[in-house]
């Protein structure tokens, strides 16, 4: 992947333990067999990652399984909430981002 060869990111969190609900992407599976599910494979999860970019710029990347589906979640009072709130607010001030 170019990006990693190019920016120093941080992984800052992974999810885990999900149910068997959540099995590969389409396109990574060219035959389905049994243990391809959250429950089995530890290749199913979502990544959050963060690294700067030059001029200042930067890319925060959920990559994740339902990050958008959790946002409404008890009324929008949840940590997935509060992180993009948080992160939108980072990026929107002119202060150099870390």
């Amino acid at each position: 992947m170019i990006l990693r060869d190019c920016y120093s990111g941080s992984l800052l969190a992974s999810s885990e333990g999900h149910s068997e609900n959540y099995p590969h992407v389409v396109e990574e599976v060219m035959f389905p067999f049994p243990g391809m599910d959250g429950t089995q494979d530890p290749q199913v999860r979502a990544d959050i990652v963060y690294f700067a970019t030059p001029n200042d710029g930067a890319v925060f990347s959920t990559g994740s399984i339902s990050w958008c589906g959790s946002l409404p979640h008890n009324g929008y009072d949840n940590n997935v909430s509060r992180i993009t709130a948080n992160v939108l607010r980072a990026f929107a001030q002119e202060e150099r981002l870390p």
